[in-house]
């Protein structure tokens, strides 16, 4: 036996399962007696506190004072989510209740930012936690079609639509004929469909309609700007802060409210997750807080992100299949509705 994870003995895996589990349940140290008592009946209690020992060494358990029992370490929780944690699913019952939930309100949901605000609303709801949502990130964002139709004289409203459903418009500001839009719609269009942004060739619409440069140029520097339009964060949940004990503690309660105001702290593990292409968790390592976090993708291209932050103790069983059928559920909806 050594001091790696791979190198714990049987026995030491269900010790360390059994404190971590009995810590999230009760909020409480855990003894050796409880552990034999529930997880280990047919050894001794001596064999049992000699292997707690071992964990404590291992640096997986601590003890908070003397006469307490154990409490897990963030190692321990790590080596809990990544190696211990049975093939965990929700209840058919949760997973009903969910797309139920998302069945209602998917005829409220417009766009894919609506989508992203909306998620981050519901995994709140669920999992009784600061949730947290970001995007669309740019990557995953192209025009798919435009329309460009008559205000006046001297203006005209542009439409367009994104392959992630969002509908944008903005009156533009030229001279025109107004028998041009249809064809200058057409051919933006076709264009977008074929060709990114950053290739598309403004020159060859010119040429087209060489009388319509003006509004052209127009269209293709709002197109422009609307490609790295800043994607947005949003934050759901704070009604549950006061009702978890670890946030009593002032430190941890900073460390949760500087996560808060700082978007980019969110956006490093949305990218982490993306990269992952999976749930993604980080345990401890930003001031006893963990984060779990799950990518969206439509089709092949990643959207964005949601997830949760909560304290060190939360309930990993229940937390990270939520937030992997969601993520199931909400790719699958951009994948059909606006692919």
């Amino acid at each position: 036996m050594g001091d790696d994870g791979s190198m714990l003995t049987e026995r030491e895996k269900i010790i360390l399962k059994a404190v971590v589990e009995e810590y999230i349940n009760t909020g409480e140290p855990i003894s050796s007696k409880v552990v034999m008592s529930k997880y280990c009946p047919y050894v001794s209690s001596a064999t049992v506190r000699n292997d707690m020992g071992v964990l404590e060494e291992m640096g997986y358990i601590t003890q908070p004072h003397p006469s307490a029992g154990r409490i897990p370490s963030p190692k321990g929780y790590k080596y809990y989510v990544e190696n211990l944690l049975d093939d965990c699913k929700l209840s058919p019952q949760q997973r009903m209740r969910i797309r139920k939930i998302l069945s209602g309100l998917e005829s409220e949901i417009r766009d894919l930012r609506e989508m992203i605000r909306t998620t981050s609303w519901l995994i709140a709801q669920l999992s009784k936690l600061l949730a947290f949502s970001y995007g669309p990130i740019s990557s995953g964002r192209h025009i798919k079609k435009l329309w460009l139709t008559p205000v006046n004289g001297e203006s005209v409203l542009l439409v367009y639509m994104t392959n992630v459903g969002e509908v944008n418009h903005k009156v533009i500001s030229a001279k025109y004929n107004q028998y041009n839009l249809e064809r200058l719609s057409n051919t933006f269009s076709s264009k977008l469909e074929n060709e990114d942004m950053d290739r598309l060739d403004i020159n060859e619409i010119v040429t087209l309609l060489p009388e319509e440069e003006p509004l052209i140029k127009e269209v293709f520097e709002h197109l422009r700007r609307e490609k790295y339009t800043t994607a947005e964060s949003y934050i759901e949940g704070t009604d549950y802060i006061d009702k978890i004990p670890e946030f009593n503690n002032p430190e941890i309660l900073k460390n949760l409210i500087s996560i808060i105001n700082k978007e980019d702290l969110v956006m490093e593990q949305i990218n982490a997750a993306i990269s992952s292409g999976d749930v993604w968790t980080s345990i401890g390592e930003k001031g006893e807080l963990t984060f779990i976090v799950v990518p969206y993708f439509m089709e092949d291209f990643p959207i964005g992100g949601a997830g949760v932050v909560g304290p060190v103790r939360m309930n990993y069983k229940y937390i990270i299949p939520l937030l992997n059928y969601l993520k199931n559920c909400i790719s699958d909806m951009l994948s059909v509705r606006w692919r």
